[in-house]
């Protein structure tokens, strides 16, 4: 017999970003992923689906609207999970993501679907890749890295501990025992409303089909070293300093003495939901004051704390920020708007094989079309004889051309290799400007290091050209046309 439940906080802010999405675009709220399967036998991949959906109710939901158009969620007993099988002539890993994207490319229904694909990919009759699509409302980045890794335990025969279930996770967050941290949430999302920016950036010159976005990629392995020692040096976290940096980055492109980024939060801080199948990753307003006098070790570690108190407050009630931030608007403010988006996801390279933590946004997550299968998504190669670049600037076609107008999301893992994605409006934010915006989180990291006493303000003046050797920072070659990837040199980081 079907139990029916609210949504989780997660669950409600993910059916509310999904509203905004027109027909044409469901699919970019699909979660695609790769999994390795070689060695396992169809019988075993087969059975192991069956288990997971049997072991997680999230893969059993669907989710439906009540007379008054408010969503809950309805978990079934059982529920297959269908598997389609495509032959590939040969191990390639050019033949697998072309059937990842076009899986990925199918939408799912909103209501009444449950939300999952799968196709076992063989080779010479042997399972070599499993691709797996699924909707955000189902699964965040951190739920399907976690899937992969039971479906080869419980492959193996593994006996895993009883998984938590999202409806319990909806009942506590919706009853009295959290009723504390909801009033908490409402207090800081009233502070942001009353002392943040509303918006960053002015509305784009024209939406639909006129909409469109242009991305480059910072790869870099010299780049996670030093963002690892000046973390360690300044005894912050490398998420608040790249969200430091950021901010500066931007407050300098607009000039403005502030700016509010939209920061994800995993939620995955209890312990008791850290394992949970499911999205909890929610978009969480952080607004930080740009000193430009102000020492840059001392701007990051007000950033750090800054940011601890955003992620506090990660998880909360979608609809009632949005009541607040309706009510700043009607007594003479602009509405709030996400804009200006940051995400760091890490690796699972850096929790000793691990799943990583940090989801990251509808529609973008490791196995997207474009990464490498199994790999980081384009992390430049960390074993073999080829010589590996200090850094890399790559421009490529975005997943998406419609959305927030600024994006930079961070892949790391921690140690070993870093990447800066920005993905903006080129009309707000022109190519030129978004060189120079990852140029200046570049030098922000070195200067931590070298001159940690200097300002923000003389640190954008140094991106400006002054002071710049070109051990640290040659001349950017002519933009590439964001149409096509062309690999480029960037920036030798200093040793």
């Amino acid at each position: 017999m079907a139990a029916e439940a609210p949504l989780t906080f997660g669950q409600l802010s993910t059916w509310r970003s999904i509203e905004t999405f027109s027909p044409d675009r469901l699919m970019e709220v699909n979660v695609p992923a790769l999994w390795d399967v070689s060695g396992l036998t169809e019988d075993a991949v087969e059975g192991a689906l069956h288990a997971l959906t049997g072991r997680h109710e999230a893969l059993r939901t669907t989710f439906h609207t009540d007379a008054s158009g408010r969503p809950f969620q309805r978990v079934h007993e059982e529920a297959p999970f269908p598997l389609a099988r495509v032959d590939l002539p040969r191990l390639d890993g050019t033949d697998a993501l072309r059937a990842l994207r076009d899986l990925y490319a199918t939408p799912f229904p909103v209501r009444g679907d449950f939300g999952r694909h799968a196709t076992l990919l063989r080779v010479a009759g042997r399972p070599a890749w499993l691709a797996v699509s699924m909707s955000h409302m189902v699964v965040d980045v951190w739920a399907v890295r976690a899937l992969e890794t039971e479906l080869r335990a419980l492959a193996g025969g593994a006996r895993l501990a009883p998984a938590p279930v999202p409806r319990e996770l909806a009942l506590l967050q919706h009853g009295e025992k959290w009723a504390s941290r909801r009033r908490g949430a409402d207090r800081y999302w009233r502070k942001v409303l009353d002392t943040g920016l509303p918006s960053n950036l002015p509305p784009a010159r024209s939406g639909g089909v006129d909409e469109r976005r242009v991305q480059a990629t910072l790869s870099s392995h010299r780049l996670a070293a030093l963002v690892a020692e000046a973390s360690r040096t300044h005894k912050v976290s490398p998420q608040s300093l790249l969200t430091a940096l950021t901010a500066l980055a931007l407050a300098d492109h607009l000039d403005h003495d502030r700016v509010t980024l939209s920061v994800m939060c995993a939620n995955r801080f209890d312990p008791a939901w850290l394992s949970l199948v499911s999205t909890l990753n929610q978009l969480v307003p952080l607004t930080l004051a740009v000193d430009r006098a102000t020492p840059m070790s001392a701007f990051v570690k007000r950033a750090h704390l800054a940011a601890l108190l955003a992620y506090r407050h990660g998880s909360y009630d979608v609809d009632s920020a949005t009541r607040l931030a309706a009510e700043a608007a009607a007594d003479g403010g602009t509405l709030f708007r996400h804009d200006c988006w940051f995400n760091y996801v890490t690796s699972p390279a850096s929790a000793e094989g691990e799943p990583a933590a940090t989801p990251a946004e509808p529609g973008v997550a490791p196995g997207e079309p474009g990464a490498t299968p199994g790999g980081p998504g384009g992390a430049p190669p960390l074993t073999g004889d080829a010589p590996v670049p200090d850094a890399v600037l790559e421009w490529s076609p975005p997943p998406r051309h419609t959305g927030h107008p600024f994006y930079l999301r961070v892949n790391s893992d921690g140690a070993r290799y870093t990447e800066l994605t920005l993905r903006a409006d080129p009309d707000l934010v022109p190519p030129q400007a978004v060189v120079r915006l990852l140029r200046t989180v570049v030098v922000g990291v070195r200067r931590l290091l070298v001159d940690p006493d200097t300002t923000p303000g003389a640190l954008v003046r140094a991106v400006a050209g002054e002071r710049l050797g070109p051990d640290l920072f040659p001349a950017t070659p002519d933009l590439c046309p964001p149409a096509g990837p062309v690999v480029r040199d960037l920036v030798a980081l200093p040793r």
